[in-house]
Formats: C-alpha cells, structure tokens, sequence
C-alpha cells in the first residue's frame, strides 16, 4: 500500500478507495507520491505565504469538528468504536439514542488501547 509521504492517508488500496469516495482524496497528478489535499496545500501555502490547514467538518457519529487533515483515521476509529459496541451488544443501533457514559466508555477502551 502506497500512502501519501506527508499526511500517510492511503494511496492505493481498500482504504484509498474510503478517501476517494468521502473525501475526494486522490493521488496528486504533480507528485504521485502526495495526496491532492497536501499538494494543494503546498501550493496556497508557497503562493500565499500562509497555512491553510483550518478546514474542519462535523461528524456525523459524534457532532465533532474534525480537521479534514484527520479525517480518514477519525471516521475509522468511529467504525472500531461501533463495531465493539455491537460485539458486547448486537442489538444496539448506533442511529438511536445512547447514553452518554455508556459511550464514553466504550471510547475510553478505545484510547486505552491507543488504536
């Protein structure tokens, strides 16, 4: 699996095909060895002489803004969380309501085990 040299989001490969398709991150036609997202980035930061990594979005699992640079291990981590959610509780549906802690709980296993 190829992975872009600054930001390591796949290049090839299944999870590739995750970032093409929700993210529109692509191989970038100057330097293959970069996402689109980090070449654009160069280039706004070499001709505007400014950093132009502010670009957030809500997620739609947690309601929190995430930095579009993370996005692909966010949306990730959020599938791990519900997938070991419904291990422990296969009836659970994660579009329902849920209690708060019983979340938090769940994501704190999550971070624990620094995946």
């Amino acid at each position: 699996m190829i992975r872009c040299k600054i930001c390591k989001v796949p290049l090839t490969g299944f999870l590739s095909n995750i970032g093409k398709a929700f993210f529109n991150i692509r191989r970038s036609s100057s330097d293959p060895e970069v996402c689109n997202k980090c070449a654009n980035k160069e280039q706004n930061k070499t001709a505007e002489g400014i950093n132009s990594d502010d670009k957030t979005y809500q997620c739609q699992i947690c309601s929190r803004a995430v930095h579009q640079q993370h996005a692909l291990e966010h949306v990730k981590t959020e599938e791990y969380l519900i997938n070991l959610i419904k291990k422990d509780h296969p009836e659970f549906q994660h579009k329902g309501p849920t209690c708060k802690e019983c979340i938090e709980y769940y994501r704190k296993l999550v971070k624990d085990a620094e995946i």
